[in-house]
């Protein structure tokens, strides 16, 4: 699904299997703006990194956390504490991409992403992996996180998810 001319990115969800990498339930759709690529006419490195966090924020957002303004201070404190990127082809202005989010598993503070950036014609452009650690929003020390968020993941994972705690 190509993110419209209307919108900055759509998402969906649902299982979609790619190969070599498993199932993923979420998707952001996204297009490359002028403002993404470098000097050499490609996306620069660090743009990716851009869309992993965006792709996370509608992840939690789609399983049913509520995100305003204030959610990563006051509320839902998770940091990112580790992300690893593997780039495979370079994404040029104007392509269609797409971002397949998934949380692989769950430990007592921190959670481990799996992302997979697809360009619209199936290359793979892009393979990363994230951990993130749930913060108490008061002392910003590492603090369990909590069963209502692991119901979530859970509830949209399914199987997938390996709870470690």
């Amino acid at each position: 699904m190509a993110p419209s001319d209307k919108n900055e990115a759509t998402i969906s969800h649902g299982p979609t299997e790619i190969e070599g990498y498993g199932t993923f339930n979420h998707r952001l759709h996204s297009r490359v703006r002028s403002y993404d690529v470098d000097r050499q006419g490609i996306v620069h490195n660090a743009v990716y990194l851009y869309w992993l966090e965006a792709a996370r924020i509608e992840y939690f957002r789609d399983i049913g956390v509520p995100i305003d303004r204030r959610s990563f201070v006051t509320k839902h404190r998770f940091v990112v504490v580790k992300t690893e990127i593997e780039y495979k082809t370079a994404a040029q202005f104007d392509d269609d991409y797409t971002v397949f989010t998934r949380v692989s598993w769950v430990k007592n503070s921190s959670f481990g992403f799996d992302h997979v950036i697809r360009h619209e014609n199936g290359t793979i452009l892009a393979i990363a992996k994230g951990v993130l650690v749930h913060l108490n929003p008061a002392t910003h020390q590492p603090e369990r996180i909590p069963d209502s968020y692991r119901s979530l993941i859970h509830e949209f994972e399914g199987a997938n998810v390996d709870f470690q705690d």
